[in-house]
């Protein structure tokens, strides 16, 4: 039944088969025309065209359909199924891949498509190995690996390794590596004592590095990693062929200490010291560790490991008599140590209580008051100036450092007055340095002592020579610079030479508490008690060593007037008659006044003074003394030594004055023994050039040795008399015939004694002088080249020696951008791996800087030039350079104090603070660093103070004492 009645008539009908019988339904009475439907069966189909081409065709397909099925059919494998269910390995080559135009992922290859545009060459894209052949070559290579080989003649070059990928980028590179790997390995089996190509060869694993960095992967602090234990494992093994050698003992341990952090490295070199207690460079390293460590350095732990130290070394020196020497060099290397810490973390009350105890026991112990030197500083006028500062409404942080130098600058001696004592650091008594005190047995030690308490008080080694550093154990300790007073030596003349370098700036801003550059209240009486205590000093010595200490002693006197000439030394009022009349003082003594080396000094003090024609007369009246004697090499004396040594003082006195002339009269009539010579001819000149060639060898044909440490203080007649023969051939025949000279003396040295040698750096110098000489009147004569060549050498050799530094920055400021190019000589600074040529980098290029600001002028504004934003980046690349962890200045504290000025000068103060806590991390102790960053970061006051509190450094005004002070 319908739900509608219209439609009941439709629900009632029949359903049609849908399946049409007939064409009907194709009629259309628009449109007619006569199909007939096709009934036939499928079978007769095949018979309904029978031209030949379409037979052709069906069986073509035909062919095909069949071959392509039987071909999948033969190319179908089986793949084994596993015992677990639903799981196969596919490990057979199935092509039915290659039929399938699309294919599910992973099973798809993996493809890119490029896409080339015109004018370009097209590269063809190599056959991609597929995924079952990789796994059938695994296998295959895995079953060949299982089979025992037998090793013989005709296959040991196949069974070498896996062959090598020509087409890898640095393959050429590579294969150098490996071929001079090989070579080090060769020559180290022929030759394993020999020190210099174990170290070639540590460094040559920087390029190894350099090269994986490049070419390989992997995480850079994995790699560093990794080439520290590469240096070290070659390292060992070379320590095992050459036991006990300083050089490789201090490369292993820069190695160690710029990769292990400071827990591990602290328990390393503890089990090391356990096991070779007289090992002074493990016990270096193993204090170090504490006391460059952030987190474990404060003063009370430092001292307790210089106190063991000391007490073992004691001990075995006690017990042994065939290491004795060596053993009480190594205490005195760890005092001079223990002094550096206890000077640059402030201590200067605990730091004089135990020179003073060393003198007294070593030197005057009959009388224990003879070093006992009170302050004459008042204390009165201390309290003066502080009430003016409290009182001038500063800044907190600038009452605060005003205040802390001025008591750091009064306040150096221990307070031994009777009443009670406001700061309680002041009080240091003998006890609390009891445990560092040990004796000096040996004579020829003494001089050591002294020469390391003097340096400790701040008195410049005149003259800073490389090898002096060396044999009095001075030269191991990278951070001992923290102030400019070191660096003073660089300014006393030693030959005729103009060293006066106006743009060599080492600001007396840099100077540290007690200090004797600056003007500041106690400068006077700090510069008085080092003078005294030199006096003390050569009062209870004898012989050679108090010769030297004396000569020392004139010379710091002499220094301190070219200093002040120079306007880098402001001097006290009436210091300089103070100088001439305590040295008369001295000749006036009945044992000094036949001393012709302390009446030289004085000659050269006046000339200093400006008296040249009394330092004239002193050395011609000191010379009338002596009388004339045959020159022979066989039989040379100290009165001939003395005499040769005036002479040559004479002659470079001559040459300063410009007196070339005299200068050649002088020499001749010295070395053919005649009073004086009126006019040189060429007669006398080649009798004088006959007994130079005839003394001068004989004295080369006699044994060189090694001279004690103090003889580098006294003349020498040997180079004496060498570098009168060079004048002498300087002013007859000119500098290349004197290079020539001195080149066969240099060679000569080498071949009787190889190595570093005091005599061979005099000549060095010397040769240096000669040519500087020539180089500054003659600058035409294209002889800077071979100066250039000469100086490279000798800083080679000897890269401590500040003269040769000196020459090199005036030579810079005269050369400027035509002298040694920037490459060059900052390769030439670094690689040497000391303090003091790097520290010169820095001080050159600082002059390049303020030489153009004073010199040169814009052109259009008339304005001064300012420095450009690459010079700037160029100091700032120096100084991010040598504070890497791979240079031995990065716990070099006047490096990074000059890099703190040099970003506060130019730079934004965010920096500034980043420095800073890269400063304090490397040198915790420091103290000067802290005073420094209160001067250029003051919005971090209470942090710094914090921080030299926690450390326990020397805090003269505490901030709870501040805000007394200051209400």
């Amino acid at each position: 039944m319908s739900l509608f009645a219209a439609y009941a008539a439709d629900a009632e009908a029949p359903t049609p088969d849908p399946t049409p019988q007939t064409a009907s339904w194709l009629h259309n009475p628009s449109f007619q025309i006569d199909v007939t439907p096709n009934t036939e069966s499928q079978n007769d189909s095949v018979s309904v065209s029978d031209s030949p081409e379409r037979k052709k065709r069906k069986k073509e397909k035909k062919d095909k359909k069949h071959k392509h099925k039987a071909h999948e059919e033969e190319a179908t494998v089986t793949v084994p199924q596993l015992e677990e269910e639903g799981f196969a390995v596919d490990k057979a080559r199935n092509k039915e891949f290659l039929s399938v135009r699309t294919i599910a992922r992973p099973s798809a290859p993996r493809y890119s498509i490029r896409y080339f545009v015109t004018n370009m060459k097209v590269r063809h894209r190599k056959k991609f190995k597929r995924y079952y052949q990789q796994v059938q070559k695994l296998l295959d290579k895995e079953n060949s690996e299982n089979k025992e080989q037998v090793i013989t003649k005709e296959n040991v070059n196949k069974l070498g390794g896996s062959k090598k990928d020509e087409n890898f980028a640095g393959f050429k590179q590579e294969e150098e590596l490996s071929q001079t790997t090989a070579s080090y390995n060769r020559k180290l089996t022929e030759n394993t004592h020999d020190i210099k190509l174990w170290l070639e060869y540590v460094n040559f694993q920087d390029t190894v590095y350099q090269f994986e960095k490049t070419y390989r992967k992997g995480s850079i602090a994995k790699g560093l990693r990794v080439l520290a234990e590469r240096k070290l494992s070659i390292l060992d093994k070379a320590l095992t062929y050459n036991q006990n050698c300083e050089e490789l003992l201090r490369e292993r341990l820069n190695v160690a200490v710029s990769i292990y952090p400071s827990d591990e490295l602290q328990v390393q070199l503890k089990s090391l010291v356990d096991k070779e207690q007289g090992n002074i460079i493990l016990w270096q390293g193993y204090i170090e560790s504490t006391q460059c460590s952030m987190s474990h350095c404060n003063t009370p732990a430092v001292l307790n490991l210089y106190t063991k130290c000391l007490s073992v070394l004691h001990k075995l020196r006690r017990n042994s008599s065939m290491e004795r020497a060596q053993l009480e060099e190594n205490i005195l290397k760890m005092l001079y140590q223990c002094g550096l810490f206890l000077k640059q973390a402030g201590l200067f009350e605990q730091l004089w209580t135990l020179l003073r105890l060393y003198l007294e026991l070593n030197l005057s112990p009959s009388d224990k008051n003879k070093f006992n030197i009170p302050s004459s500083f008042q204390e009165k006028q201390l309290v003066e100036l502080e009430e003016v500062v409290f009182n001038s409404q500063l800044p907190l942080h600038e009452l605060w450092l005003r205040t802390e130098k001025l008591r750091e600058a009064c306040h150096w001696l221990p307070y031994t007055e009777d009443g009670q004592c406001e700061d309680p650091q002041r009080l240091v008594f003998p006890e609390d340095v009891s445990e560092l005190i040990h004796p000096i047995t040996m004579p020829e030690n003494t001089f050591r002592l002294i020469a390391t308490i003097l340096t400790l008080l701040k008195v410049p080694l005149l003259s800073t020579r490389h090898s002096t550093m060396q044999d009095l154990g001075l030269d191991y300790v990278p951070w001992a610079l923290d102030s400019i007073e070191s660096l003073l030596s660089a300014f006393l003349p030693l030959f005729p030479i103009d060293l006066t370098n106006p743009y060599l700036i080492i600001d007396n801003r840099l100077s540290v508490g007690p200090q004797y550059i600056k003007v500041l209240p106690g400068q006077e009486e700090y510069l008085d008690f080092v003078l005294t205590i030199m006096k003390s000093c050569t009062e209870c010595l004898t012989g050679d060593d108090k010769t030297a200490t004396t000569v020392w002693w004139l010379r710091f006197q002499k220094l301190l007037i070219i200093l002040d000439k120079q306007n880098r030394f402001k001097m006290p009022q009436g210091f300089s008659k103070k100088i001439k009349s305590s040295v008369k003082n001295l000749l006036k003594q009945e044992e000094n006044r036949s001393n012709i080396l302390f009446y030289c000094e004085y000659a050269l003090i006046e000339y200093e003074q400006g008296n040249l024609d009394t330092c004239l007369n002193i050395i011609r009246t000191t010379l009338s003394f002596s009388s004339n004697r045959v020159i022979l090499a066989s039989s040379i004396d100290e009165e001939q030594t003395s005499r040769c040594y005036m002479y040559r003082i004479l002659i470079e006195v001559y040459l300063k004055a410009e007196k070339n002339n005299d200068a050649l009269k002088h020499l001749i009539s010295y070395v053919l023994e005649k009073n004086s010579v009126d006019n040189v001819t060429d007669d006398l000149i080649n009798q004088a050039n006959l007994k130079f060639k005839h003394v001068t060898l004989q004295l080369l044909q006699k044994d060189i040795t090694k001279l004690p440490v103090t003889n580098h203080f006294l003349p020498n007649f040997t180079i004496d008399w060498i570098i009168c023969n060079g004048w002498f051939l300087y002013l007859t025949k000119g500098p290349i015939q004197c290079g020539t000279f001195l080149e066969n003396i240099l060679s000569e040295m080498e071949e009787k004694q190889p190595g570093m040698m005091y005599q061979k750096e005099v000549i060095y110098e010397f040769y240096v002088a000669v040519l500087f000489k020539h180089c500054v009147h003659n600058p035409g004569q294209g002889t800077f080249k071979i100066l250039d060549e000469v100086l490279s050498r000798a800083i080679e050799q000897y890269p401590n020696n500040l003269f040769l530094l000196a020459v090199l920055a005036k030579e810079q400021s005269m050369t400027s951008c035509s002298g040694v190019p920037w490459w060059k000589l900052k390769t030439l600074l670094m690689k040497t791996g000391r303090a003091f040529p790097t520290l010169f980098l820095v001080l050159i290029t600082n002059q390049n800087i303020v030489s153009a600001q004073e010199t040169l002028i814009e052109t259009f504004t008339g304005r001064k030039y300012e420095i450009s934003g690459s010079q700037k980046n160029r100091m700032l690349a120096l100084f991010r350079r040598i504070t890497r962890p791979d240079m031995c200045t990065r716990r070099c504290g006047l490096v990074w104090r000059l890099y703190l000025q040099f970003i506060h000068a130019y730079f934004d103060p965010a920096l500034v603070r980043n420095v800073y806590y890269r400063a304090v991390e490397e040198c915790p102790w420091l103290k000067a660093l802290y005073i420094d960053a209160a001067i250029y970061i003051p919005a971090e006051l209470a942090q710094i103070q914090d921080l030299l509190i926690e450390k326990q450094l020397r805090l003269h005004v505490t901030p709870e004492e501040l805000d007394v002070l200051r209400s």
